[in-house]
């Protein structure tokens, strides 16, 4: 059977989450859900009731490799026949209409297109702020202020967006498989790549994006190893959107600043990372540099 959408999801040690992501997806033929489990813990996770092995047209992988969340999303698409890929992460989960919304574009023309999202605190439900900066991309494209691609990199993140599975697979798209940052190169590749009117937005909300604590999110600036993998997918990244001029790069030198967050130790890693890959003006500019410091001197 050739389904409409793909939906793939990575899934590690949160099965009550997973649950509630898989509760706000229809189990019904147009929808193919693949769950993609990362190396769970047997005392966290009932292998023989897992979250989804009841729903007839959901698919549960067991991985025991272990190799994060873009290993498993790209064991996902492995295994999609979707005309659509779209994303999830076990811990968000999809709005009330959000299926309606994507069955308006089941014959769109595009290759990508990218929608509002809502965020909230995944314990309690108070809203956060994780989705201004997608949904003021948004709304900038609908008032002609700024082009669709860029509100798509504006987020580099693969949720709230529906994918051509036949163009991924044209240009061989893949997740790295990082401890973090794993979706960056995705979506800029996909992003890139795509033709200027191959790309579109819709306003409507699709998707509840969560904050939770132990999250890989929450532990951003908290573990030195996950902020040093995300500061060389940045380089990577801005060394590959150099070669289109309109797409913003990050100042790899402020990020390099940040280190010291961490520490002497780590700001010498990080530095040393930056040096071996001729990294250290990545994405300068004169006025991001003034902006930077007149906020720190705020703060």
């Amino acid at each position: 059977m050739v389904h409409l959408f793909s939906i793939v999801i990575p899934h590690h040690n949160i099965p009550q989450l997973l649950l509630r992501c898989l509760d706000s997806i229809p189990d019904t033929p147009e929808v193919q859900v693949i769950v993609v489990d990362d190396n769970s813990s047997e005392d966290k996770v009932d292998f023989k009731h897992f979250p989804g092995l009841e729903r007839k047209y959901t698919q549960c992988i067991f991985d025991k490799e272990g190799g994060g969340a873009g290993h498993a999303r790209n064991i996902g698409l492995r295994h999609a026949d979707g005309k659509w890929l779209v994303f999830a992460d076990a811990d968000d989960f999809f709005t009330k209409n959000a299926f309606d919304t994507l069955r308006k574009h089941k014959d769109a023309p595009q290759d990508i297109i990218l929608f509002k999202a809502d965020s909230v605190d995944s314990d309690d439900y108070t809203p956060t702020e994780r989705h201004l900066a997608l949904n003021n991309a948004i709304d900038a494209v609908l008032s002609g202020s700024l082009s669709a691609k860029k509100a798509v990199l504006s987020k580099p993140v693969p949720w709230c967006k529906m994918f051509r599975q036949e163009y991924i697979q044209s240009k061989g798209i893949q997740f790295d498989e990082t401890m973090a940052s794993n979706d960056q190169m995705f979506v800029a590749k996909a992003t890139c790549w795509a033709k200027e009117d191959a790309v579109a937005v819709d306003p409507d909300i699709l998707y509840t994006v969560t904050t939770r604590k132990g999250s890989l999110m929450d532990n951003w600036g908290k573990d030195p190893a996950n902020y040093l993998c995300r500061l060389e997918v940045q380089i990577r990244y801005n060394k590959f959107v150099k070669a289109y001029p309109t797409i913003r790069q990050e100042p790899i030198i402020i990020i390099l600043a940040n280190s010291l967050h961490f520490g002497l130790g780590t700001f010498f890693k990080a530095l040393g990372l930056v040096l071996q890959k001729n990294a250290l003006f990545s994405g300068v500019g004169f006025k991001k540099i003034v902006k930077h410091v007149k906020l720190k001197l705020k703060q």
